[in-house]
């Protein structure tokens, strides 16, 4: 379940608790910045398989099925059915990978989980490191003994090349 969720903007957070991943409002397209939850096909303590339809998600312009890619439980849901508006990223839901740790999300609410703390990766944003500077070209040691030659070793050393051609 956490590679199908971290895809769709999971955040693990609260180290106090049980491991566990934030389930958040899926972009199901580019240009989606908010969506309804339609339904909860599964209730707290369900068993979550890949394939299976978690919820149900409102865009524009249709209902789409959102579906898990791993094994978990859904833990705690955080947004329930017919809230609208909901931003993209904003947690509605927490799974769990054990049974054994459904438990200890009874009390958790969406106000945990905005205060919990964010992922590494969004937490500090990665400043751009400076380009590095261009290698010195240094003349080929050929070239800086000729150019500091007087001229008349230059003429010596051009009559001898042309002499050899």
């Amino acid at each position: 379940l956490a590679g199908a969720l971290r895809g769709a903007g999971a955040l693990r957070t609260l180290a106090s608790l049980p491991p566990h991943e934030l389930m958040v409002m899926p972009a199901l397209s580019p240009t989606m910045e908010q969506g309804g939850l339609a339904s909860w096909v599964l209730k707290e303590g369900d068993a979550i398989e890949p394939g299976t339809v978690i919820c149900e998600i409102e865009t524009d312009k249709a209902t789409v099925d959102f579906e898990a890619q791993d094994d978990g439980f859904l833990a705690k849901i955080l947004v329930q059915a017919g809230a609208a508006d909901i931003k993209v990223g904003t947690p509605i839901g927490v799974t769990v990978e054990s049974a054994d740790d459904v438990a200890a999300f009874a009390n958790f609410s969406l106000d945990d989980a905005d205060s919990a703390p964010k992922a590494a990766s969004e937490a500090q944003p990665k400043k751009p490191e400076a380009p590095a500077p261009p290698p010195k070209l240094e003349e080929p040691r050929a070239a800086k003994e000729e150019a500091a030659a007087p001229p008349q070793k230059k003429k010596e050393a051009a009559a001898a090349a042309a002499a050899a051609a």
